[in-house]
């Protein structure tokens, strides 16, 4: 190439470079919408994944398609680690929170028959469950750290109303139970069991239990007579407050 032929390129990609920087600059501010792919409808953009990063190229976010063709939506904080979590896809739709050490803390989802939300501690164990069910039944329930449940609500159009009670050991709880014109409330601790219900047809009872032996007994029978048993090691009836009842 001699001197005359490289000055008309050079020319020539000045010309060129200019008109690229017109374009750009219409581009961007125009109000027009920009396309991905031509031919299809304005302001429409399509893709498999999309990636947010800052300033400094870090990824804070991402758009994808699961492996369960769900979409899912991950946030991330200044280090890389997910905090936010959206996923529309497989059996079950959620929205769960994490920690900086990537525990799940919190987790509410939804499936084919149930709302249900946790909270997790920070080791990731669930330590508070709710769960509402479309046939009208309800689950809450307070967890220890070893999995067992200090507290447990039931209630629902068809199951019992129960709401057990236990403490840190778990040997010793409280059960009240309501179904079907029937109350409980039973006591249990160190042995000892202390029951006081109600059944079906009106009847209350009063029962004490040690060691898995009924020792006394008192209720009412069919026709309001009252009737007061202490009882031995065997269920004997030893001493009886009224000798008619049966």
């Amino acid at each position: 190439m001699n001197r005359n032929q490289f000055l008309i390129a050079m020319a020539v990609m000045g010309v060129m470079s200019m008109a690229g920087s017109f374009l750009a600059v219409y581009v961007l501010q125009s109000e027009k919408p920009l396309n991905a792919q031509e031919g299809e409808a304005a302001g429409v953009v399509k893709a498999t994944a999309f990636e947010l990063v800052d300033k400094d190229g870090k990824s804070r976010a991402s758009l994808s398609i699961g492996d369960d063709n769900g979409v899912q939506l991950t946030m991330l904080d200044d280090k890389g680690n997910g905090r936010l979590q959206l996923n529309s896809g497989g059996e079950r739709a959620y929205l769960a929170l994490l920690d900086r050490k990537g525990n799940m803390r919190y987790l509410v989802g939804q499936d084919d028959t149930s709302t249900m939300q946790t909270f997790n501690d920070a080791k990731g164990k669930s330590r508070i469950l709710q769960q509402f069910q479309d046939d009208g039944n309800v689950l809450f329930s307070f967890v220890k750290e070893d999995g067992e449940a200090s507290m447990t609500l039931l209630a629902g159009k068809e199951q019992a109303s129960t709401l057990i009670l236990s403490d840190p050991t778990g040997k010793n709880t409280v059960t009240m139970f309501a179904k079907d014109d029937q109350s409980s409330l039973q006591l249990e601790a160190g042995g000892g069991n202390l029951l006081n219900a109600v059944l079906g047809d009106g009847r209350p009872i009063f029962a004490l239990t040690k060691d898995k032996h009924l020792r006394l007994r008192g209720m009412l029978g069919d026709d309001g007579t009252p009737e007061f048993i202490f009882l031995n090691d065997k269920k004997e009836a030893i001493w009886r407050a009224n000798k008619d009842a049966k």
